[in-house]
């Protein structure tokens, strides 16, 4: 019930190699709230004494005074995750960006991935350039073979960052984009109620490359989870105002939620997704 504690001050505390240490004064004048005060993670909040000895105020009302500790060694934690996660949402990009570039070069000689370069007599096609198109579909599947290690890497630091974010108050705040934590905090709660399914992952599209793989239930797409989810325009407008901007989408597969991050973008496929959505 924080209004009906009055915060009188906060100041810092630092000793020796100790991280610093925010200290919180309240006050209240209800001896019942003394046991009434909720401080939030362990991890976080660290209760001091109630002080029974208050002073009473011009009304004659008692004040009753604790003290709250927050150390910031936590908070440097999550500043390291996010970091982190910002230098592999970078990469992420331009590894795209360059697959994109190899794309174009096989898009510009009329081929894809797997069409024979030479012709029906054994020799090279005199309407590609082979020496490009080889390189491009070379240089592709190494690009590939990088982005699924980098999209584990994203897994597993988005994973050690929730793991340490803040339950039940002293909360971030909500994120201020459809990306990945950088400069912004992510939502406090992972979600945990599936709103639609994914379908038709087209192998080489913006979904396949980001992880998502056909009968993935979706737990949250950017700012879209099962709370305010009410149709897949909601998704596809998302989509839309974030065309090769990173989104941030928790999946569930198996028996476990599966973060990644996906961008929109063009593709030789159709859509910017190379999947479909459906209303689970």
């Amino acid at each position: 019930t924080p209004s009906r504690w009055l915060v009188r001050s906060v100041r810092k505390e630092r000793t020796g190699p100790n991280p610093t240490t925010y200290v919180l004064v309240l006050t209240t004048t209800s001896r019942s709230l003394k046991s009434d005060l909720r401080y939030g993670d362990a991890k976080q909040w660290q209760p001091a004494h109630m002080n029974d000895d208050a002073r009473r105020d011009g009304t004659g009302n008692r004040h009753f005074r604790t003290e709250f500790r927050i150390s910031d060694t936590l908070n440097r934690t999550m500043q390291r995750y996010k970091l982190q996660l910002s230098h592999l949402t970078k990469r992420k990009l331009e590894i795209e960006a360059d697959i994109a570039s190899q794309k174009a070069i096989l898009d510009a000689n009329g081929v894809g991935m797997n069409e024979p370069l030479i012709d029906n007599e054994g020799f090279p096609r005199s309407d590609i350039d082979v020496y490009k198109v080889r390189h491009a579909r070379h240089r592709i599947i190494c690009l590939l073979n990088d982005h699924k290690t980098l999209m584990k890497d994203i897994e597993h630091a988005l994973h050690a960052f929730h793991a340490n974010l803040p339950r039940n108050g002293g909360s971030p705040s909500s994120p201020a984009h459809e990306g990945p934590p950088n400069d912004a905090a992510v939502d406090v709660v992972m979600p945990t109620r599936t709103f639609a399914v994914v379908k038709d992952v087209e192998i080489g599209s913006p979904a396949d490359v980001a992880g998502l793989r056909t009968g993935d239930g979706l737990l949250k797409f950017g700012s879209v989870n099962a709370d305010n989810f009410h149709g897949v325009d909601e998704i596809a407008s998302v989509v839309r105002h974030s065309v090769g901007k990173p989104i941030y989408v928790v999946a569930f597969r198996g028996a476990s939620s599966v973060p990644m991050v996906l961008t929109p973008t063009q593709w030789a496929g159709k859509g910017l997704l190379g999947c479909s959505i459906h209303p689970a």
